[in-house]
């Protein structure tokens, strides 16, 4: 048995123990479809990890595409509802990877049109998906508009993070159908609100949100990043591909002063400490319900961790939490005040029943072609 063929049913494997894939069609899809063939630069031991492969960066050493991580892939595959004839819209084409799984699912009966703004990874992504035999169109194009001259679609799936849900997406979404969205809520750094939302009469309403991390949205200024995303960081460019020795993100670091910023990058270079919380987390409920609840002003998303926590305003103070699947403490560097209202945070949502996903209720409506969106916790699980 080829060696890829081996690895690619042991990620299968994991990601059903996981829960991520569900369905048998999701299953099938992840198992014929060669991730080698869209990041072949990769290795394969790399292309199967669970991991994302960031494949282009900007000039500062930002990654701005790549391929998703697999188990969020699947996890959004699985949210999607998708069935054999569906019509599906992919903003982002990135590899050409997630546009294989959505064509192995909607199979010939069905197809699939990708957009991608940047020409170079459109390019590739086409070379890849012919190469395989998938019957995917891929276009080069500004996803935000869409592609209204293939329109409607029944369902619309994002591979990038975006502030908003543009009204061209609305409009080419047939009745009742989903758009499945990574969403930065009310300025949030650190996990995206994946939602998916169903369109009904003027607007769209959330039927299932999860975390998640995106890249965000890009216009035709690549270089161009949303302010939540703004990062501050170290990067170890010596090797290959640029690799984040601690890279910290969101609104809250433009508002530090110049020699804040030094201060913050000094002390989370140090060496950390642990501090027990005294319970045992949902890792995935946990760091969604602090990346829209924890105040804008000194939230922050931090690398390579993919954590989300508090610093302080002059710089001197930082704390986290991170985990795949469980959080039972919290890092912290500096003094102690970003780790006491952090700890604080989460015995809140602790306090509060442990909210989780299902708990978030996301709504858009439209003003004209204005998106309005909108976000709460709900204080029970929905009905």
């Amino acid at each position: 048995m080829a060696a890829a063929t081996v690895l690619r049913r042991q990620l299968v494997g994991e990601l059903e123990w996981r829960g991520a894939i569900r369905s048998t069609a999701v299953r099938a899809a992840f198992l014929a479809v060669p991730r080698e063939l869209f990041v072949p630069e990769a290795g394969l031991e790399a292309v199967y990890r669970d991991e994302a492969i960031p494949t282009k960066f900007a000039r500062n050493g930002a990654p701005i595409s790549s391929s998703s991580q697999p188990a969020i892939m699947a996890e959004m595959l699985e949210r999607l509802a998708l069935e054999p004839g569906l019509r599906v819209l992919e903003i982002g084409a990135g590899t050409g990877y997630n546009a294989a799984l959505l064509s192995h699912i909607v199979g010939t009966t069905g197809r699939v049109e990708t957009v991608d703004i940047d020409a170079d990874t459109a390019r590739r992504a086409g070379h890849a998906l012919r190469a395989g035999g998938y019957r995917a169109r891929v276009v080069v194009a500004d996803g935000r508009d869409g592609l209204p001259a293939r329109a409607p679609f029944d369902r619309i799936i994002v591979t990038a993070s975006s502030d908003t849900v543009p009204h061209a997406w609305f409009e080419q979404l047939a009745d009742g159908g989903l758009v499945e969205v990574p969403l930065r809520l009310r300025e949030s750094a650190g996990a995206h609100v994946i939602a998916t939302l169903q369109k009904r009469g003027r607007g769209l309403r959330s039927v299932s949100i999860v975390g998640g991390g995106f890249m965000p949205l890009r216009g035709d200024d690549e270089q161009a990043v949303p302010q939540s995303m703004r990062w501050l960081g170290i990067t170890d460019a010596t090797g290959g591909a640029p690799k984040p020795l601690r890279q910290l993100s969101g609104i809250a670091l433009t508002r530090l002063s110049q020699a804040a910023k030094r201060r913050l990058l000094a002390v989370a270079l140090e060496d950390p400490r642990r501090t027990p919380l005294g319970v045992r987390a949902d890792a995935g409920a946990l760091l969604l319900y602090l990346s829209t609840t924890l105040p804008a002003g000194r939230r922050v998303g931090v690398l390579p961790e993919w954590g989300v926590g508090l610093i302080s305003g002059d710089g001197r103070s930082l704390a986290f939490v991170s985990g795949p699947r469980t959080v039972g403490s919290l890092t912290a560097y500096g003094d102690d005040r970003a780790e006491r209202d952090l700890a604080a945070a989460i015995h809140d949502w602790v306090d509060t029943d442990r909210p989780g996903p299902d708990r978030l209720l996301v709504t858009v409506a439209y003003a004209g072609t204005t998106p309005r969106l909108r976000s709460r916790w709900r204080t029970a699980e929905p009905e």
